[in-house]
């Protein structure tokens, strides 16, 4: 059995195991391509789920706010939002949006010397190429 399970709204780890993370991370997926991409991965490399603090869900990444990213980021060392390919999102602005959040954020961390990251991953269950970079490496 996997570390994480769903729960509803997040994937959760158990806290005994959150001990052995060198390096944490925590996911915010949409629903649409994020989330299922994730879903996908984690079949095929089950690894994942030993680096993963928290996953969440969000019908688009276009909602997440600066706010949200930083107080997620208090929880875990990287943060990385998957999304829809821009062209495909459903709501047309949602990835573009938090792209452009994503980068305010990474700019403020550095200023403010914070050895924190945040990236934005465009994903389909498909196409787990960039996905995989990311989350495995």
């Amino acid at each position: 059995m996997p570390a994480a399970a769903y729960v509803q709204g997040s994937v959760r780890r158990e806290p005994s195991r959150l001990r052995w993370c060198i390096v944490s991370l925590g996911i915010i997926g949409c629903e649409r391509s994020g989330f299922p991409a994730l879903c996908a991965l984690g079949k095929e490399a089950p690894e994942i789920w030993d680096r993963i603090v928290e996953v969440f869900p969000v019908p688009c990444l276009g909602g997440v706010d600066e706010e949200t990213i930083l107080g997620i980021l208090l929880r875990c060392d990287t943060l990385l939002l998957v999304g829809c390919p821009p062209a495909s999102c459903r709501n047309e602005w949602g990835s573009a949006l938090a792209e452009k959040r994503v980068m305010r954020v990474s700019r403020l961390l550095e200023e403010a010397e914070i050895p924190k990251r945040v990236l934005c991953v465009f994903a389909n269950p498909n196409r787990l190429g960039e996905l995989k970079a990311r989350v495995i490496t």
